[in-house]
């Protein structure tokens, strides 16, 4: 299992803007975010993913395209996944046209699940680029962004468009200077999530006005900092309901909350259950997989 956190940076090997991973068996890694596109591949026969607010029950074949920013997780019972990263700069040159840049913005400004069957089937290209990751011949990198540029292309022409209401301000990627200043409040509140924080001591440790922190965070995410903060308590928590043996009241304030009645409420605002509930259907789950 890996260390929950929401904020995850180096993926990529030297400098390169494309990775390739395959998971074991049985994988779950707790809720991150960065700065990559990631296309995530069902190969085992079954995964629970999370996205944001949203678990989804994915079987073997399907896809999740998940855009830059969004929290995501992998529950306990996933199986085998491919998951291929990539950076936007890719595909933001300056050979891109307005139009062009549209149609990214309308295919990669929401996360969006592709079932299995469908006209998008990335197989392909994921093993040509794998290919070339592994021999590493002459030209190899070149390949493989050549690969990638197929697959969008794939993903533009074949993957139903999304709505309007869905789409996220902040198309295209966010500048460098305004990620950094998102990566330093996110690591400031995933540092201190266990303490009452408030606005005030997020401001005084940015340096910057109350105001604009609110702002430029709601801005760059499409959520207020605070949704953000017990976002990230809430599912630092599931981690602990799964496999912690304390009470849920121990759980509720070490994860930052001063009571249990706020904490069921925010709970089940983003699980629709209970903390019990959560911890007695899914430690169901991790012993049926486990067995």
């Amino acid at each position: 299992m890996g260390v929950p956190t929401f904020l995850e940076t180096g993926h990529m090997a030297e400098g390169f803007p494309i990775r390739l991973i395959y998971t074991g068996a049985e994988f779950n890694y707790a809720a991150h975010w960065h700065d990559e596109v990631e296309l995530v591949i069902v190969t085992g026969k079954h995964a629970r993913i999370g996205v944001n607010e949203q678990i989804f029950e994915l079987n073997q074949g399907d896809m999740v395209l998940i855009k830059p920013g969004d929290v995501h997780y992998f529950m306990p019972g996933t199986g085998r996944l491919t998951i291929l990263l990539f950076r936007l700069e890719l595909l933001t040159g300056s050979f891109t046209s307005e139009a062009e840049m549209q149609e990214l913005g309308t295919l990669l400004n929401q996360t969006s699940i592709i079932p299995s069957g469908s006209q998008s089937n990335p197989g392909p290209y994921i093993d040509a680029i794998a290919v070339e990751k592994t021999n590493q011949k002459p030209g190899y990198r070149w390949i493989m962004v050549s690969r990638l540029y197929d697959l969008i292309v794939l993903l533009l022409r074949t993957t139903p468009p999304a709505s309007q209401t869905d789409s996220s301000p902040c198309w295209p990627c966010v500048s460098s200077k305004k990620f950094e200043f998102l990566e330093s409040v996110c690591e400031y509140l995933e540092e201190h999530y266990a303490e009452p924080i408030k606005l005030e001591q997020v401001a005084e440790h940015m340096k910057f006005s109350k105001f604009h922190i609110c702002k430029l965070f709601k801005e760059i995410k499409g959520i207020t900092l605070m949704e953000y903060l017990n976002h990230f308590r809430i599912i630092k928590s599931e981690w602990a309901l799964l496999f912690r043996q304390e009470s849920i009241l121990e759980i509720a304030i070490s994860h930052g909350f001063n009571n249990v009645n706020s904490y069921n409420r925010l709970f089940k605002k983003y699980n629709n259950c209970t903390p019990s509930e959560f911890r007695k259907r899914h430690r169901s789950n991790i012993a049926k997989y486990q067995g």
